[in-house]
């Protein structure tokens, strides 16, 4: 049976109170309510003696309610802050989730959302040390140039995964020009350089308190900001935090790009699979052809190597079975050519698949996702 989750909940409002509590003692995962406080100084004596897993939190103010989520998450942690509130405004739920919330809940709080946030924390807390057993996915999706979609394949897949409740990290590894930050509209405290001084002591507890959540429900763990600090990224560090990420997550996505050597092959020797991300142009067929052969030349072969065709037009004047031909690769996946709607959800900071989740692309992202589950479970 799994443990329960230990609970505070922070709530001024008594029929919101009863509800919330209503949701939690009908969870089938099982809760254990601590304690029921009007505000958070009154809960403070018991969180600070029973640490517990999540505390449920009213914001009626954005900046103390971020302050408060701060304050929470530095004294323990390795527990989790849901915030509910009446406000519906972007910047509220932006503003909150970047000082830590694990979930930003609207009032009156959905019973369905509580259940399913809570699932995710169970599934986090089952895991907590890395216990044995415990073996995530890690997909890594790759292209040694930039332009043909790797980072909306990765934001988006990863999104897709959270969006079945399965928890999901999402790394950045194009260590000298990533862009996940940018596509989620994030400014992460933290990036991988940050573990750089942790190297040979990396563990869940570290990695969790400096990876960033984001509202589509992923976890962000950053690539470097300084280039200098990007020349100082080791394989083995790489090695080290996949490793210990495997452990905490269902999945762990990681967005890649450059040559094929060092960082990336680490990273790839990691990954459950790859996915080679291409568009049907001549350049892109001659690029793929040279990448696919070096990465079987690694030891990288089709059973590891999916080819996902980005921006595919049914009408193109090069058809899937002439590219086929061409690379002696089956195509495994394709995804339409969406570029103004992925445009628009990258300026606004919200993957499409949350965005526009009935778009062509999304559901064809959806499709991604479960073959690859499918995939995962049979291997």
């Amino acid at each position: 049976m799994r443990p329960q989750i230990t609970a505070i909940l922070i709530d001024s409002d008594v029929n919101s109170s009863k509800q919330i509590q209503e949701t939690l003692r009908g969870f089938e995962g099982g809760v254990r309510l601590l304690a029921v406080a009007s505000d958070l100084q009154a809960g403070m004596k018991v969180i600070q003696a029973s640490a517990p897993q999540l505390v449920i939190l009213e914001v009626k103010d954005v900046e103390r309610g971020a302050r408060e989520v701060e304050f929470l998450l530095s004294g323990n942690q390795q527990g989790a802050v849901f915030v509910t509130s009446d406000q519906k405004s972007p910047d509220w739920i932006l503003r909150l989730i970047r000082a830590g919330a694990g979930e930003y809940l609207t009032r009156p709080v959905s019973a369905c959302e509580l259940s399913a946030a809570l699932t995710k924390v169970a599934k986090l807390q089952g895991v907590k040390g890395g216990p044995a057993g415990k073996r995530g996915e890690v997909i890594s999706v790759y292209n040694p140039c930039g332009g043909v979609g790797t980072t909306t394949i990765a934001v988006n897949l990863a999104t897709a995964l959270a969006g079945q409740g399965l928890s999901t990290a999402l790394m950045d590894l194009n260590l000298f020009g990533g862009d996940i930050s940018a596509f989620l509209d994030l400014t992460p405290h933290y990036t991988l350089s940050s573990v750089m001084p942790k190297m040979g002591e990396v563990d869940a507890s570290f990695l969790r308190s400096i990876i960033m959540p984001h509202p589509c429900g992923v976890q962000v763990l950053d690539g470097p900001i300084n280039l200098g600090e990007a020349s100082r990224i080791t394989p083995e560090l790489l090695q080290e935090v996949i490793s210990v990420l495997r452990t905490m997550f269902d999945y762990t996505v990681i967005d890649t790009g450059g040559e094929l050597f060092g960082c990336n092959l680490a990273t790839f020797d990691q990954s459950d699979q790859i996915l080679f991300a291409m568009v049907l142009s001549v350049p892109g067929l001659r690029n793929a052809k040279r990448y696919l052969s070096a990465l079987a030349g690694e030891g990288f072969g089709p059973g590891r190597v999916k080819l996902v065709l980005n921006r595919y037009l049914p009408k193109d004047e090069i058809r899937i079975s002439d590219a086929e031909k061409v690379l002696g690769f089956k195509t495994y996946h394709t995804l339409p050519n969406s570029y103004t709607e992925v445009r628009i959800s990258i300026n606004k900071g919200v993957p499409l698949v949350r965005h526009l989740p009935k778009s062509p692309f999304s559901k064809a992202m959806e499709l991604l996702a479960g073959q690859l589950r499918l995939d995962g479970n049979n291997s």
